[in-house]
């Protein structure tokens, strides 16, 4: 279970809201903040939940940005199309950094990626998300491609929650990326244990 941390404010409210999906069993964090927090605020975000992470023994990343990931002394980064290359991003980090690529379902994307020094993959939305309400739904025949081809990790994104993580786990995705049925859940830990809960029975039929 992968959390991609949308900004609250107070910084302080971030930080308790992914405390609790840490100790539901989130396994990855990420900020992701399309300039919502002024830098101060992004500054404290990104190291407060670098100091969670860590605390919780799991990666911290940063959001489009492999410069502000180095500057927060993240884990790693997670670009997108209109973001630097995993190359640069690379170069930017080290070669002990976690680089994620998010593909589109376009055949030669997974492997570009690869190429690129990528070590996962997301790709998505297959439900409505509230995250990115803008963005096409993909079919679910495009993940099963994506996940042929790939021989790196695939994480589904967009929309995901309780009651499709089951869904998802059957087309064998490597995990989930849940932004908002986490990040705007009255208990985001229960919220977290009921994703887990779905995509790990689903994955054990």
């Amino acid at each position: 279970m992968y959390l991609v941390a949308s900004p609250q404010k107070p910084v302080a409210r971030l930080l308790a809201t992914v405390t609790a999906a840490l100790e539901g069993g989130i396994s990855v964090v990420q900020l992701r903040d399309k300039g919502a927090y002024s830098r101060e605020e992004q500054v404290a975000a990104g190291r407060g939940l670098r100091d969670l992470a860590n605390r919780f023994g799991v990666p911290f990343l940063a959001n489009d940005d492999p410069e502000l990931a180095r500057r927060l002394d993240a884990d790693g980064v997670h670009v997108g199309r209109d973001d630097p290359s995993p190359r640069i991003a690379r170069a930017v980090l080290g070669s002990k950094a976690i680089i994620g690529v998010t593909v589109y379902g376009k055949p030669g994307e997974e492997s570009k990626a690869a190429e690129s020094g990528a070590d996962y993959l997301a790709c998505g939305p297959f439900f409505p998300s509230p995250t990115k309400p803008e963005e096409p739904l993909l079919p679910l025949q495009i993940l099963d491609a994506v996940v042929h081809r790939s021989t790196l990790p695939v994480f589904a994104i967009g929309g995901v929650n309780a009651e499709n993580a089951g869904l998802l786990a059957r087309h064998r995705v490597a995990g989930v990326a849940v932004v908002s049925a986490i990040m705007d859940a009255p208990d985001p830990r229960q919220a977290t244990e009921a994703i887990r809960r779905a995509f790990s029975e689903a994955s054990r039929r």
